[in-house]
């Protein structure tokens, strides 16, 4: 019930309304905790941090962090509309030399907080510094990976 009536509204168009203040952000992980201690039969005063890493949620900003993640990487292998996926340009493109950056992004210049918000700048730093799941940039659709 939980998760049909509360995260479907919860997390219903993450990746635009994501830049929202951070008060707003304490009130969805308001809402999330409630639901937790709901399911859970925890009272009002008990710690919430095992009781969601019993549940296995993430919490709200980590939630969003994913759902970031999954979006970037449907942009930047072609799995979204061609109106966002034209947005993203690699370095080599702009610099013509191939170097160890040149699979990353440039780099949106925002100087304001809520230019830096934006799902583009979230996605782009969030794509720079996958430098672990560098294996994971190299594919260019989510067809050649293997499930199993």
């Amino acid at each position: 019930m939980i998760n049909a009536l509360v995260f479907s509204k919860l997390y219903y168009c993450c990746n635009v309304w994501s830049n929202t203040s951070e008060q707003n952000l304490n009130r969805l992980q308001g809402v999330q905790n409630f639901a937790a201690r709901i399911v859970s039969g925890s009272k009002k005063y008990d710690h919430i941090s095992p009781i969601l890493k019993n549940l296995s949620w993430l919490p709200v900003r980590q939630q969003l962090y994913y759902h970031h993640a999954i979006m970037a990487f449907n942009c930047l292998t072609g799995c979204a509309p061609d109106s966002i996926f034209s947005k993203y340009v690699q370095r080599t493109t702009t610099t013509k030399r191939t170097t160890r950056n040149s699979r990353m992004l440039n780099f949106p210049l925002y100087k304001t907080a809520t230019g830096q918000r934006t799902f583009y700048y979230k996605t782009v730093k969030l794509w720079n510094t996958l430098e672990y799941l560098y294996t994971l940039k190299l594919k260019p659709t989510l067809i050649d990976f293997n499930f199993a």
